[in-house]
């Protein structure tokens, strides 16, 4: 082989190798991110933006949401239950608008370690061990109500037992609810509750249906 012909084979086998070894030195494109489960519950809502406007919470029974008077209902059956009773929050949860927050009016709540003002999430996760430890069964003894178009107010007056035979309640107050429909259903929006104290009593307003 002519020696010129020698020169060309190996300058062109050094510039392939050359390419060879670049390409396989050079970094590889980033892989995108695996989507987080499809309705992944975090704080109420999907990883990454809801899908929707109320993605990642529970689906609400239809006879729990016909109506205020359902909703309401739903809310005081949810939360109730003797001492060591699991509770169905899921049920408790759907009744909720996307965003709704919860506040006592009044010290920290009963169980002592709630915030002032927290999700419908945050309450469940502070208040579920004393009601499972102690029981908690909440009723409706009274309530007043206004509502306007899709709006309603009601003034629902409570009492607590830790168990369903005791004679008296533990604590009795009045939970404000504000609710609205979206043309489908009625949602609980935000809820705020002043219990009695020894220096605020119920009046009779309050009391009576």
């Amino acid at each position: 082989m002519p020696q010129r012909t020698i020169r060309v084979f190996m300058l062109v086998l050094f510039v392939v190798t050359s390419m060879s070894r670049a390409q396989s030195a050079a970094p590889k494109p980033a892989e995108a991110p695996a989507a987080p489960p499809a309705g992944h519950m975090h704080g109420g809502s999907a990883p990454g933006g809801p899908s929707g406007h109320m993605a990642g919470l529970p689906k609400a029974a239809p006879a729990d949401v016909a109506s205020p008077d359902a909703v309401i209902t739903a809310f005081y059956e949810s939360l109730a239950g003797p001492a060591g009773k699991k509770r169905d929050w899921n049920r408790f949860l759907s009744l909720f608008y996307h965003g709704a927050r919860l506040l006592p009016a009044e010290g920290r709540g009963h169980s002592g370690t709630m915030p002032m003002d927290f999700t419908p999430h945050r309450y469940l996760f502070d208040t579920e061990p004393t009601m499972l430890e102690s029981g908690y069964i909440p009723k409706e003894v009274a309530r007043r109500s206004e509502t306007f178009g899709k709006i309603l107010q009601a003034f629902s007056t409570y009492e607590v037992r830790h168990a369903a035979a005791d004679d008296k309640p533990f604590v009795r107050g009045v939970n404000s609810f504000q609710l609205f429909f979206d043309g489908k259903r009625w949602w609980i929006y935000s809820a705020i509750w002043q219990p009695e104290t020894p220096k605020l009593a119920l009046p009779d307003a309050l009391l009576h249906p």
